[in-house]
């Protein structure tokens, strides 16, 4: 592997540690006004208050930011840990559209928001295999 096959793989993981991180920072910063703009009435979900959900996601985007920025500073690319990212991303996408249809009263905003990072986390996880594609490619 040379710096030029995991010139797109490593970019796209440094762009998801600092969205992930500045997204999970904002969320977890902003959770109950964000909750009351996502929704026209209170909602929980398994028991915990949105605002508290939205805490937990956001610390949890930190988290996944801070390991995304690992696999992308190391020196030999970890692709086990570059794979995993983007099945997380991929399934993050997958349970967006679950989300999406769930029974809730999400505001225009809430629709709005919650679309959009699915979009942006699509577009990272086709970036991602894009970049594993052509790893693929420079090793065979």
């Amino acid at each position: 592997m040379n710096a030029s096959s995991d010139r797109l793989l490593r970019r796209t993981l440094w762009a998801n540690a600092v969205l992930s991180m500045l997204s999970g920072v904002g969320l977890a910063a902003f959770a109950t006004p964000l909750a009351k703009l996502a929704t026209h009435a209170p909602v929980t979900v398994l028991g915990l208050d949105l605002a508290i959900v939205f805490e937990l996601l956001g610390i949890g985007f930190v988290l996944f930011g801070a390991v995304c920025a690992w696999v992308a500073a190391q020196s030999r690319l970890p692709v086990a840990w570059a794979r995993a990212i983007f099945l997380l991303d991929a399934s993050w996408v997958v349970i967006t559209l679950g989300i999406l249809a769930l029974p809730v009263p999400w505001t225009g905003a809430g629709y709005a928001g919650v679309a959009v990072i699915g979009l942006v986390v699509a577009d990272l996880a086709i970036l991602e295999y894009l970049g594993l594609r052509r790893l693929g490619a420079a090793t065979a």
